[in-house]
């Protein structure tokens, strides 16, 4: 895996790049970073392979799709068994209205991103995913009302 010191200020321009579209082409590319397109491809091919550049998609807006709701669920897990963190975040992976979980600190273990079409759609996935499961000890939902900032591009910064 790179880390932030094997990046030079070329591979910083290109990711900042990217980032804000991923579907530039070559030749724009390596204009806007001085390099030529062989050069330029060659360590975009380096940023994929090594795992810097995770993947590239589309980021489509849930709402377009029928996904009005969208909810933060801060969920509470009992610590009985060896593996009750594997199961559920292999549970939470599998669940298509999961957007985004994360392992997390604090009085809370997870925290998850989700979406609903309906109060209803989401009580139904809610009682699936947390009410009978028995590795949830208790869960709280933060309905989204309005959301102030989109998925933003990770900051570029200098080496250190």
């Amino acid at each position: 895996m790179i880390r932030n010191r094997d990046l030079d200020s070329f591979d910083l321009k290109l990711l900042g790049l990217m980032q804000a579209d991923a579907q530039q082409a070559m030749a724009a590319l390596a204009e806007a970073v001085g390099l030529s397109v062989p050069a330029c491809y060659r360590r975009i091919r380096r940023l994929r392979q090594t795992g810097v550049i995770q993947r590239e998609v589309a980021i489509v807006r849930p709402k377009t799709l029928g996904w009005p709701l969208s909810m933060i669920v801060l969920v509470t897990l009992e610590r009985e068994r060896a593996h009750t963190m594997e199961d559920m975040m292999a549970v939470l992976r599998a669940e298509p209205e999961v957007l985004e979980a994360w392992n997390v600190t604090g009085d809370h273990d997870l925290a998850v991103r989700m979406v609903a079409r309906d109060m209803e759609s989401y009580d139904e996935t809610v009682k699936r995913l947390f009410v009978i499961d028995e590795r949830v000890r208790n869960f709280q939902t933060l309905v989204v009302i309005r959301q102030i900032k989109e998925l933003s591009p990770v900051p570029v910064a200098a080496n250190d």
